[in-house]
């Protein structure tokens, strides 16, 4: 099994570490999930819709969408607008 540092993995659900990764993102989300702020805007097929609210650290994008999807973004996300991302879902 390699050994993965702990940063976000994104769209890693068909990858052949996939427990790994998943493990890592957890790992991370646990450590940065309080800050910034985002809000919940609306799901639809296949993926969810976020509004960053508040990101006083500047946290990366990739960081972002992991507290959006609560430490999992095994499907990836996307930036939709300066301040929206879009988590896919399935």
């Amino acid at each position: 099994m390699p050994n993965l540092k702990n940063e976000v993995y994104t769209g890693y659900a068909y990858s052949n570490d996939v427990n790994e990764k998943s493990r890592s993102n957890r790992i991370l989300y646990k450590e940065i999930k309080d800050k910034a702020e985002v809000k919940w805007q609306r799901s639809t097929s296949g993926s969810s819709t976020y509004l960053i609210v508040s990101n006083p650290q500047n946290l990366s994008n990739d960081k972002l969408a992991l507290i959006c999807d609560s430490g999992n973004l095994c499907f990836g996300y996307t930036m939709t607008g300066i301040n929206q991302i879009k988590v896919y879902t399935d």
